[in-house]
């Protein structure tokens, strides 16, 4: 069983624990939901060496997760984003992502953006699409998501459907093996929000959820993994005693800026993809010298 060395790597991230084809194929989901049987076979493995947690606030973290990490006694963050648990602000790679599968990218709100895209090339639209929302401040990206939805007859309650509702985050908070930690407001890349913007999503949320479940939460999680040196003054600033970001494969560093407030996480979903691989050339060789 191969160790996990660094403890730089022992963090991992994942969002959704349910069979990544039962997402749409055009959607973040389809590539970041671990599969549970994975994540079972994961915690088997590493548990004693892994610390996990999950981003956005699924529902299924409480009625699929929890189960499996009371099976290996794993302690998990719950990084919540506060928008979607009252239904209120959807993820805007979610809107991306259902206008990407619509067959119609010339209605007035994508058309400057998706409408010399090819019809086929509905992965292409929805990288373009997310791409442009985030580099949106708030209040830009609020106004266009809202013309979207309008133009393509989304309501935010769909969008955030399969995520916590407030009382089963305060089940979730409830049990001694999860810790609850903040995801902002509305998910943006705080790294192109306003000053004003920037201290809504990491105090206005974090002061949400504490209202919500009676306790501090001193835990952050950057939304998309990014962060810049105004960002995480903001963020030690706002009194957060860790901000996890994310990091790309092969990566090797320590955090430059703010290292007693930063914390690498490593993809999970990922991470499951290597240990299959593993498994499956292991299981190749065998075969051979059989």
């Amino acid at each position: 069983m191969a160790r996990i060395r660094s403890r730089y790597r022992r963090v991992f991230y994942g969002h959704g624990v349910a069979d990544p084809l039962s997402a749409p194929e055009v959607s973040s989901d389809r590539v970041t939901y671990v599969h549970p049987a994975d994540l079972d076979e994961f915690l088997r493995r590493h548990s004693h060496q892994a610390k996990i947690t999950f981003d956005d606030g699924y529902a299924d973290n409480l009625t699929v997760a929890l189960p499996i990490l009371e099976r290996y006694a794993t302690p998990a963050t719950v990084f919540v984003t506060t928008g979607f648990i009252d239904r209120s602000q959807p993820l805007l790679s979610r809107i991306a992502a259902a206008v990407a599968r619509h067959d119609d990218w010339s209605r007035p709100s994508v058309a400057p953006w998706l409408g010399a895209i090819a019809r086929d090339e509905r992965k292409a639209a929805f990288a373009e699409l997310r791409g442009v929302l985030k580099k949106m401040t708030n209040q830009d990206r609020f106004a266009h998501q809202q013309a979207i939805m309008a133009d393509y007859d989304l309501a935010a309650a769909e969008l955030t459907a399969d995520y916590l509702t407030l009382e089963q985050l305060r089940e979730l908070d409830a049990h001694p093996l999860i810790t609850i930690g903040a995801h902002t407001v509305s998910h943006p890349d705080l790294r192109h929000v306003t000053d004003a913007e920037l201290r809504e999503e990491l105090v206005t949320g974090r002061d949400r959820l504490e209202d919500w479940l009676g306790h501090r939460v001193t835990t952050l999680a950057y939304p998309f993994g990014d962060t810049d040196a105004r960002v995480r003054r903001a963020a030690a600033a706002a009194g957060y005693q860790r901000a996890y970001v994310t990091t790309n494969h092969g990566w090797r560093s320590e955090v430059p800026v703010l290292r007693r407030l930063d914390w690498p996480r490593r993809d999970l979903a990922w991470e499951v993809f290597r240990m299959r691989e593993r498994d499956r050339k292991l299981a190749t060789r065998k075969s051979e010298r059989a």
